[in-house]
């Protein structure tokens, strides 16, 4: 585990962490295969035609947008972050949405209808103090939905864990060992159930993504870099199992080499504020985009195909989990 992370357990911490990571561009942009599961995930959930929505924990707006897409129009979209530099990129970017600082005066007895956290509870310094934040900003009869790493048995990324001897930290609230390190914590779908509950919150829908093929696409989209630490046998349990991540690297290097090239121009495409040496690398990159392009296309078919066939299967890597009271 990085040092830093053992550190962000503290609030003051956290919050120069983030505002530094936001002041270089993190989390600018999402890919728009996930952007489209969050918005059919809203667009089908059993919501009203009209409510005040909060995206708690926001970031740069990127899916405090989705939100507002995917919800009626008679809804009102708010975003509000621990990171005064993530507000400010935001209220930028997205204009059709109010923003605010999580201290902001102005809004500490405002009550929505709908909140709203993605991939914010793996992250937040201390989960009960949050989560009663949340909560306080809800009305009687609202709803939750959280989107997050998911520590359920049975994913590849915890079957990965269980070939390590330090795969996963009990100390540090289950953390896998490969995590970002921003991340503190690795929640199942059984621990938020009993999280939400004391607040007398009921889980009513819950969806997964990433058994295999979505696991696969997120692992290699990442880096040469993180692949290589996923799938690192130096620290494993014994030789049986680090010939079975050896196996795994191998597939997950050629895969890597195999997108690598159209994964990157992709993330060029996406990128808001486009540099000259941004559009060079596009144009030079054209042609090894497009033999490329096959294998990334492969990949993200199967992946959504998994989506589509087995997001009720509590063993992927990522949860969406739709609590009411």
């Amino acid at each position: 585990m990085s040092p830093k992370t053992q550190t962000l357990y503290s609030k003051n911490v956290a919050i120069e962490f983030y505002q530094d990571r936001y002041t270089h561009g993190y989390m600018d942009e999402w890919p728009a295969e996930k952007k489209q599961r969050v918005f059919e995930v809203i667009r089908n959930l059993p919501l009203p035609e009209c409510g005040d929505a909060l995206d708690f924990g926001c970031g740069n707006g990127v899916f405090t947008d989705v939100i507002r897409q995917a919800l009626p129009t008679g809804w009102k979209i708010s975003g509000s972050d621990i990171s005064e530099v993530a507000v400010t990129n935001a209220r930028k970017r997205y204009p059709e949405c109010n923003f605010f600082s999580a201290d902001d005066k102005e809004f500490v007895n405002k009550k929505f209808d709908l909140v709203f956290t993605h991939h914010v509870l793996e992250h937040v310094f201390n989960l009960q103090e949050v989560f009663a934040e949340i909560v306080d900003r809800l009305k009687k009869n609202a709803a939750m939905l959280h989107i997050l790493p998911c520590g359920n048995p049975g994913s590849l990324e915890h079957q990965i864990c269980l070939l390590r001897k330090d795969g996963i930290n009990p100390d540090q609230e289950n953390r896998f060992f490969f995590e970002d390190e921003g991340h503190v914590r690795r929640l199942t779908t059984d621990q938020m159930v009993n999280i939400c509950s004391k607040y007398g919150f009921s889980l009513t829908e819950e969806f997964y993504s990433g058994q295999y093929f979505g696991a696969f696409n997120w692992v290699t989209q990442t880096g040469l870099e993180f692949v290589k630490t996923f799938t690192d046998p130096s620290n494993a349990v014994n030789e049986l199992a680090a010939n079975k991540i050896r196996n795994l690297r191998k597939k997950m290097i050629a895969l890597w080499f195999l997108r690598f090239p159209a994964c990157c121009l992709e993330n060029k495409f996406r990128k808001t504020n486009k540099t000259i040496r941004d559009y060079i690398l596009m144009f030079i990159g054209l042609p090894i985009y497009i033999l490329t392009k096959p294998a990334d296309f492969f990949l993200k078919k199967k992946a959504l195909q998994e989506w589509n066939c087995r997001k009720t299967n509590r063993n992927g890597s990522e949860m969406y989990l739709f609590f009411h009271r």
